[in-house]
């Protein structure tokens, strides 16, 4: 049985614009090789992330970014098993005006909300939506 996290975090205002992106190459890279699918988005200082992966894997990156100085303001969205994954790989993207976002790439993102649980997709909508707002 796999497992999933949900949250959004707001990034330390001493990160340069640079290591916010090592951090989004990293995360895709380590993430891809551990067999964690998922995205990491962004935005305007937050970070939105929903993690799928193996349980005790997941429960182990979560509690290092937890104590990461480079989030702040941790919240969860959601913690639960799931029977399939949601997501064929693992992305991670700015989502901003700045020109190495591509605006047709939203609808990827907003299309991996539908694979979720019903109960929770409302949620992981919002905040998505407040992560894109002013790009659409």
């Amino acid at each position: 049985m796999r497992f999933a996290i949900s949250y959004v975090s707001s990034v330390n205002p001493n990160l340069t614009e640079t290591q916010i992106q090592e951090v989004l190459n990293f995360s895709r890279n380590w993430n891809n090789d551990h067999d964690i699918t998922g995205i990491l988005l962004y935005s305007e200082g937050n970070f939105f992330q929903v993690l799928e992966g193996e349980k005790e894997l997941l429960k182990t990156l979560f509690s290092r970014i937890l104590i990461d100085k480079r989030h702040q303001n941790v919240m969860v969205i959601f913690e639960k098993e799931v029977s399939q994954p949601k997501f064929e790989d693992y992305q991670s993207d700015f989502i901003s005006l700045d020109s190495r976002f591509e605006p047709e790439e939203i609808d990827v993102y907003f299309s991996q909300i539908e694979k979720l649980n019903p109960n929770i997709q409302s949620s992981v909508r919002y905040i998505l939506n407040k992560f894109t707002e002013g790009i659409k």
